[in-house]
């Protein structure tokens, strides 16, 4: 076993004397970056656009429910009002 522990050893101050190799891969990946073609935002900012219309749409729909929905009489006192008009 300790014959097995010598030869990690040895291989161990092998491979610290090595010199470990020059390599630059900054400039490979911004070069690569810049030829990439950026993607296109428009579509994404066209449908946040309508689906923040939809939901002001929507709203303004709900709201005159709303009021029904946290008071049940006021349908009926609505309805009166437009007879006495």
């Amino acid at each position: 076993m300790s014959d097995l522990f010598n030869i990690i050893e040895d291989l161990s101050v092998r491979a610290r004397m090595e010199e470990t190799p020059a390599v630059d891969v900054a400039a490979k990946v911004v070069s690569r970056l810049g030829r990439e073609a950026r993607q296109a935002v428009w579509p994404l900012a066209v449908f946040a656009s309508g689906a923040t219309v939809c939901a002001v749409v929507v709203l303004g729909l709900s709201l005159p429910l709303m009021e029904m929905f946290t008071d049940p009489l006021s349908a009926f006192f609505v309805a009166a009002m437009e007879v006495l008009h």
